[in-house]
C-alpha cells in the first residue's frame, strides 16, 4: 500500500507538471500592486477588474495583488470594495515587466467617517469583502469583531455565526458543530496546519483552550476546495494568527470583574499586541503578542436519576435518586503569539508563524445524593487537567510573471496533562438509615426536582450534612499525559494561462501530515478500608455555601481533597490493585497516523461565471497499539494486561466543484459540491478490549467495552446553493441551502450478545452506521444604517437563522429499535441577534444567540430494562437531548483620550442554564446554572488621538 500511494503522489506530480508546459507563453507583462484606505491600512478582500475583459482577483491579507500573463497595452483598472468609493485608473502593460501600482481608495462619503473610526464596523466591512472574494463559501470572524463582545474563546465566537452550536462546558463554549454535524466532522487549523486534539480519545479540539484575543480572524470555510484537508464534512475551521501591517501596532488592555455565584469570584484579563514593519520599503515585519486571563467560575447544578419502573407516566417523573453538586473553578488561560515575515517583493515573500496556548482548567466539586432506596453518597473531587494547543508553522509564496510557487513546513502539538480519570475522593455513610423518598406532590417546578420534603431531606440540619456521619472509603489519584504530535510539509504551484481566450489558473501540490498521539496516565486507588478510622471531621474544607441554587436545595460540609492527597501520600492506605488496574490499563494507547495527500485544482472565468474545479487524493496510514484487559476478580493480582495492535490503510478520492454566478455588480449566486470524509476518532480505533466478570452474578451480567480497529471513516456527499447580494454602504443579505449524504456514520452501543465471545455480557463498542441524510437552509443579514437621521445613523444590525433536519437509517440491529432518528447533535433551530450602534466615540454591540434543543446521544432501545413501562421514545427510557439554550451578552467601550478606550461588558446576562434530559424536557438528567459575570477595564491603542 505505501508503494501505491507513493507511485500514486508522482504520478499526479508528474503529471501537473507536464501539463503546465502547455501553459508557457512569452512576450507577456504583468500588473501588481496594493490597496489601502486614506489612513494606509490595507484592505484585504478588494475586488481587482481589468478591462478589457482580462481578469478579476482579490486582494490579499496584505492588500496584494498581482495579475500576470497579460498582453502588452492599455488597460483600465476597476477596485471595488464594499463600504468604500469604487477606484478607476488606465495603466500600461509593458512586455517583460511587472507594472506597479498602489491604490488608495476612499470612503464611500464624508457622512460615512464617523462609523468607520470604529474598529469593529472597520472589520466588519473587511469580513464581508472577503467572503465575497473566497471561491468558496466563507465566513469570516475578525478579531475585533471577536472581541467586541465578551467572547472567553474562539468557541463563543464562532456560535455566533449562522448554523454553528455549541457544545457547552463549564459556561463556555468547547466545540463547535457547524450545519447540524457532530464536532469531529468539523476540521480545525492553525494558519492552514491542521491541530490535534489535546483531549486523548477525540479528533476535535477543545476551543476553549485558545484565547480569542490572540488570534487576527477566525474563518468557516463550509464547502470544500481540491487545496483543502478533505476532512471538513461540517466545515473547515482556520484561525489565523496576528501578523504585522502597514501601519504599527501597540495595544494594552487589562479588564477585571466578578461573578456573583459562590459568595462573589473574580475575573481578569490582560492582553497585549506589539508589531511593526521596518525598513524605507517595509519589507521585515515583526510582531509579539500575548493574553492572560482567569475566571472565578462557580456552578450550581443538579443531576437526578430517572426511575424508570416507577414512572407509569409522562406527567409525573419518578426518581431514584439525585445528586446535588457544587463547583469552584480556577480556570487560568495564557497563550503567546508571533509573527516574523519579509517581503521580497509585492505577492512573494517567506514567514515564520507560531501561537502557544495553555488552559489550566483546575477546580473543586463536591456532591451529595440523596437516595430513595439506599444510603446517601458524599464525594469530593479536585480536578488539574492541563490543555495546551501551539503551532509553528513557517513557508513561503514566490511570485513570478505567470505563475507562483508557495510551501510550508509545520509543527503543532496539543497535550492535556493528568488526563486519566477524575482525581476523588468517596466517603461511606455512617449515620442512621436515612432514606429520601421521591413524591410528586411535592413538586412545583419540573426542572428542580425535590426529595424527602416531609423526611427533612433537603434542610441543612438533615444528618446526611452532618459530617460527622462520613467516613473515607477510597481516594483516587491520577498522573501524567495525552499528547499528539503532528508534523506536515506541503507545496503547490500555480500557473495562469488563457483557455480560449478566458482567464484561468491551474494549480497543483502535494502534502504529507504524520501524526503521533499517545496517552501514557496512571489513576491510582487507594482504600480506607475502614471509613470510621477517617473521619470527614478531619478534612474540612473551609468552603461553604448558604444559597445553592436560589434556595431550592441545601447544601451541607464538605472535604478538602488536598487534606486527603497529604493522607495517600503518607502511606496510611493501601493501593487497590484490581480497581488501579480497572482505571488504568485500559487508557494506555499510542497510534501513528499518516496522510498523504495530492491534489489537481483549475480555475476559469467564463463570462458571469467563475469555476473553480478540482479533485484530491488522501491516503491514510494507521498503526494502532492498545491493551486487552480482563477483570475477573476483586481479589488482589485477577487480572491480566497484553498488548495488542493493528495496522490498516486506505485511500479516498475527494472531488469537488465551486461555481459563482454574478447576477449584478453586487448579487450573485453560488452553487458547490464536495466529497468529504471523516476519520474515527483515535480511541475508537485502538484494539483494545477491557472485560470485567468480577461483578457478574445471577442477575447483573459482566461488561465489556471494545475498541474496533475495523471502523471505517464516515463520508459525506455536501451539496449547496447560496443567493448572495451586497448592500449599499457597507451590508451583506445571504439565503443558502444544503443537503448532506453520509455514508458509514458511527455510533456506540450496548447489546447483550447471545452467540460469540462475548455472549450474555453487556457489551459497549463503536460501529458504523447504515447511511445518513441532513439538510437545511440559513440565512444572514448584516447592515450599517448610515443612511437614517442624526444620531440613529450610527445604529447596525447583524442578525442569522438556521434551520436543519436530518434523518439517520434504521438503526437496527445495532440498537433495539425500528424507527430512524435525527442526527445526534443536530440542533433544528439556531439564530442570533446583535444590534450595533457607534458614533465618534461610543461603541456598542448586544448579542443574543439560541441553540435549540437536540439528540446528545442515542439510548432508547425498546427492551424491558430501558422502557419497563412501554412510554417509548418521548418517555423517561429515551434519548439524551441538549435543553435549548438563549445566552444574551453584551459590551460597550467608550473613546477617551490619545487612544484610551473604557469598556464595560456582561456576559451570560440571561443566566441561561445548561443540561440535558431523556425523552421529555420533565425527566431532567441535569441543569445546571453559572449566572451572568461583569467586567470593566481600559484600553490603549498607539497612533490613535482624542
Amino acid at each position: 500500500m505505501r508503494r501505491t500511494l507513493q507511485s500514486t503522489m508522482l504520478f499526479l506530480l508528474s503529471f501537473c507538471l507536464f501539463g503546465t508546459l502547455a501553459f508557457a507563453q512569452s512576450g507577456k507583462g504583468s500588473l501588481s500592486g496594493r490597496v489601502a484606505d486614506s489612513a494606509g491600512a490595507v484592505l484585504q478582500g478588494a475586488q481587482v477588474e481589468l478591462l478589457p475583459r482580462a481578469a478579476d482577483v482579490a486582494t490579499n491579507s496584505q492588500g496584494e495583488f498581482k495579475i500576470a500573463n497579460l498582453n502588452p497595452g492599455t488597460y483600465t483598472i476597476k477596485i471595488s470594495y464594499v463600504g468604500f468609493e469604487p477606484f478607476t485608473q488606465e495603466v500600461t502593460i509593458i512586455a517583460g515587466k511587472d507594472t506597479q501600482l498602489k491604490a488608495v481608495i476612499k470612503i464611500q462619503s464624508n457622512n460615512d467617517e464617523v462609523t468607520v473610526l470604529s474598529e469593529r464596523q472597520s472589520a466588519e466591512a473587511e469580513a464581508i469583502n472577503r467572503t465575497r472574494a473566497a471561491d468558496n463559501l466563507l465566513q469570516v470572524l475578525p478579531g475585533e469583531v471577536i472581541t467586541s463582545l465578551p467572547n472567553a474563546n474562539i468557541a463563543d465566537a464562532l456560535g455566533r455565526l449562522p448554523s454553528v452550536t455549541l457544545a457547552r462546558d463549564e459556561g463556555e463554549g468547547v466545540y463547535v458543530q457547524v450545519r447540524g454535524t457532530e464536532p469531529r466532522l468539523t476540521n480545525i487549523t492553525i494558519d492552514g496546519t491542521t491541530i490535534p486534539a489535546p483531549e486523548p480519545t477525540v479528533r476535535q479540539v477543545r476551543l476553549d483552550a485558545l484565547a480569542a484575543s490572540l488570534v487576527e480572524s477566525v474563518e468557516i470555510n463550509k464547502t470544500l476546495s481540491a487545496n483543502m484537508d478533505g476532512d471538513g464534512i461540517g466545515g473547515s475551521v482556520n484561525i489565523k494568527t496576528k501578523t504585522a501591517t502597514e501601519t504599527p501596532t501597540a495595544t494594552l488592555s487589562g479588564v477585571g470583574g466578578y461573578t456573583p455565584i459562590l459568595g462573589g469570584r473574580g475575573v481578569q484579563q490582560y492582553t497585549g499586541t506589539v508589531g511593526k514593519r521596518f525598513g524605507e520599503t517595509k519589507k521585515l515585519g515583526i510582531l509579539l503578542g500575548g493574553n492572560w486571563d482567569y475566571t472565578g467560575r462557580g456552578i450550581d447544578d443538579i443531576e437526578p436519576t430517572i426511575d424508570l419502573a416507577n414512572t407509569v407516566s409522562m406527567n409525573t417523573p419518578m426518581y431514584s435518586s439525585m445528586t446535588v453538586r457544587e463547583y469552584r473553578y480556577y480556570r487560568t488561560r495564557w497563550g503567546l503569539t508571533g509573527s516574523l515575515d519579509y517581503k521580497f517583493r509585492e505577492g512573494s515573500g517567506i514567514y515564520l508563524r507560531g501561537v502557544y496556548s495553555d488552559l489550566m482548567d483546575f477546580g473543586d466539586k463536591w456532591y451529595y445524593a440523596p437516595y430513595t432506596t439506599k444510603s446517601p453518597k458524599f464525594y469530593t473531587s479536585s480536578k488539574s487537567p492541563d490543555y495546551m494547543i501551539s503551532s509553528l508553522v513557517t513557508g513561503g509564496k514566490h511570485v513570478f510573471n505567470r505563475s507562483w510557487f508557495s510551501w510550508d513546513a509545520a509543527a503543532s502539538r496539543s497535550r492535556e496533562t493528568a488526563s486519566a480519570g477524575n482525581p476523588k475522593a468517596d466517603f461511606s455513610y455512617l449515620g442512621s438509615t436515612l432514606k429520601c423518598p421521591f413524591s410528586p406532590a411535592d413538586q412545583t417546578s419540573i426542572y428542580r426536582p425535590v426529595f424527602g420534603v416531609a423526611a427533612g431531606c433537603n434542610s441543612v440540619t438533615s444528618p446526611m450534612y452532618n459530617p460527622s456521619n462520613w467516613g473515607l472509603l477510597d481516594i483516587t489519584t491520577s498522573r501524567g499525559q495525552s499528547a499528539q504530535l503532528n508534523l506536515s510539509g506541503s507545496a503547490s504551484y500555480a500557473r495562469n494561462y488563457n483557455l480560449g481566450g478566458h482567464p484561468a489558473v491551474f494549480e497543483f501540490g502535494g502534502k504529507i501530515r504524520n501524526g503521533h498521539k499517545y496517552q501514557n496516565a496512571t489513576e491510582t486507588v487507594y482504600d480506607g478500608w475502614k471509613a470510621t478510622l477517617y473521619p470527614m471531621t478531619s478534612y474540612l474544607s473551609d468552603f461553604h455555601t448558604s444559597n445553592f441554587y436560589g434556595g431550592t436545595y441545601a447544601f451541607g460540609p464538605v472535604s478538602d481533597f488536598n487534606k486527603l492527597k497529604t493522607l495517600a501520600a503518607s502511606g496510611a492506605l493501601s493501593i487497590d490493585p484490581y480497581k488501579t488496574a480497572q482505571n488504568t490499563a485500559p487508557n494506555t494507547f499510542n497510534l501513528i497516523e499518516r496522510i498523504s495527500a495530492g491534489y489537481l485544482m483549475n480555475t476559469v472565468d467564463l463570462g458571469r461565471f467563475h469555476i473553480q474545479t478540482g479533485i484530491r487524493f488522501e491516503g491514510t496510514q494507521i498503526h494502532t497499539l492498545g491493551n486487552i484487559v480482563q477483570l475477573t476478580s476483586t481479589t488482589a493480582g485477577a487480572f491480566a494486561v497484553t498488548p495488542t495492535g493493528h495496522d490498516y490503510s486506505y485511500i479516498d478520492p475527494l472531488p469537488s466543484i465551486n461555481v459563482r454566478y454574478a447576477l449584478s455588480k453586487n448579487s450573485g449566486i453560488r452553487a458547490s459540491y464536495a466529497f468529504g470524509v471523516a476519520r474515527p476518532d483515535p480511541y475508537q480505533l485502538i484494539p483494545y478490549a477491557t472485560s470485567d466478570t468480577s461483578a457478574a452474578t445471577s442477575t447483573t451480567l459482566g461488561t465489556v467495552s471494545l475498541g474496533n480497529p475495523n471502523l471505517k471513516p464516515e463520508h459525506a456527499n455536501n451539496y449547496d446553493l447560496l443567493f448572495e447580494h451586497y448592500l449599499k454602504p457597507t451590508g451583506m443579505l445571504q439565503l443558502g441551502f444544503f443537503y448532506k449524504s453520509l455514508t458509514d456514520p458511527m455510533f456506540t452501543t450496548s447489546t447483550i450478545p447471545t452467540t460469540g465471545q462475548w455472549a450474555n455480557y453487556q457489551v459497549s463498542e463503536w460501529f458504523n452506521g447504515s447511511n445518513a441524510h441532513l439538510y437545511g437552509f440559513e440565512t444572514s443579514y448584516q447592515q450599517r444604517f448610515t443612511f437614517m437621521p442624526g444620531a440613529l445613523r450610527g445604529l447596525g444590525l447583524s442578525a442569522n437563522y438556521s434551520y436543519t433536519a436530518s434523518q439517520q437509517d434504521s438503526l437496527q440491529p445495532y440498537l433495539q429499535r425500528t424507527d430512524s432518528p435525527a442526527l445526534q447533535r443536530q440542533a433544528p433551530n439556531t439564530w442570533n441577534v446583535s444590534p450595533t450602534y457607534d458614533n465618534k466615540h461610543l461603541s456598542v454591540r448586544l448579542g443574543l444567540t439560541y441553540n435549540g434543543t437536540h439528540i446528545y446521544n442515542y439510548l432508547y432501545q425498546a427492551t424491558t430494562k430501558q422502557d419497563p413501562n412501554h412510554l417509548g421514545l418521548k418517555g423517561p427510557g429515551g434519548d439524551q437531548y441538549v435543553y435549548s439554550h438563549l445566552q444574551v451578552d453584551a459590551q460597550a467601550s467608550y473613546r477617551l483620550y490619545r487612544g484610551f478606550h473604557a469598556m464595560v461588558s456582561g456576559l451570560n446576562l440571561s443566566n441561561a442554564p445548561y443540561g440535558y434530559y431523556t425523552g421529555s424536557k420533565q425527566f431532567v438528567l441535569q441543569r445546571e446554572y453559572y449566572k451572568p459575570s461583569y467586567a470593566a477595564g481600559v484600553r490603549w491603542t498607539s497612533g490613535q488621538e482624542h
